[in-house]
């Protein structure tokens, strides 16, 4: 099997990329691809594991991620284009959307809450109905362009029906809320759950129903975990 240096195989492409974020299994670079603006994500190998486990994890997940992009693309989820994949190396070029955070919006009280939380709640439903739970939906990762909301950043993605997953997608978002936009979560949250409804249609009732329970469950270890420290 041919391998190959993903920032090398970066340079061939690009003349210079500078550094976007760094993860504990990638970094993002933004670059240009045939003269549009472009993120490139590299899979970075990690020097402590086996190299063929590596490269084959690298190449799966690279693979992976690509195929859930297409099919929310596909069924009309407002995602970053994807430009190239290249599994063998770890690398998927995809469009750079322009536009600030939805958190940093929200933050600047220059969206309304409800609509912004509406429209949201309206594209993850429509993921879902995909059969794609996205894994990380929270206000950091929709960004407020021109085209209106886009839902970016799926390297937790996956393709599953369950609603398990459904309702942890929807029970992360809500955390998120509650935890950076405090002073707004009637509003924000309420606008997502009339999306979400809107878009999902009967099986949200299932989700949300779960969504409850999986609050509920983190109570209980909650208070576990008090009476333990009280002991």
């Amino acid at each position: 099997m041919v391998s190959y240096d993903p920032r090398r195989l970066v340079g061939t492409l690009v003349e210079e990329t500078s550094l976007l974020a760094r993860g504990a299994e990638s970094e993002l670079r933004l670059g240009r691809f045939y003269g549009r603006k472009a993120v490139f994500k590299l899979r970075l190998p990690k020097p402590y594991m086996d190299p063929a486990l590596d490269s084959k994890l690298r190449r799966v997940r690279t693979i992976r991620e690509a195929k859930v992009i297409a099919a929310a693309l596909e069924g009309g989820v407002p995602a970053p284009r994807l430009y190239m994949v290249l599994p063998s190396a770890g690398l998927i070029v995809m469009e750079y959307v322009e536009g600030p955070q939805l958190k940093e919006v929200l933050w600047r009280g220059s969206l309304d809450p409800g609509r912004a939380g509406y429209e949201a709640g309206v594209i993850l439903g429509r993921l879902h109905s995909l059969g794609i739970v996205h894994g990380d939906p929270t206000t950091s990762n929709y960004i407020v362009s021109g085209r209106g909301l886009i839902l970016i950043d799926y390297g937790l993605s996956e393709f599953s029906t369950s609603i398990e997953d459904r309702a942890v997608d929807v029970h992360l978002f809500k955390r998120a809320v509650e935890s950076t936009h405090a002073g707004i979560v009637g509003e924000l949250y309420g606008g997502f759950l009339d999306g979400y409804r809107e878009s999902m249609g009967d099986p949200a009732r299932g989700v949300l129903e779960r969504v409850e329970e999986i609050e509920l469950r983190g109570r209980y270890v909650e208070e576990r975990r008090k009476s333990v420290w009280r002991m």
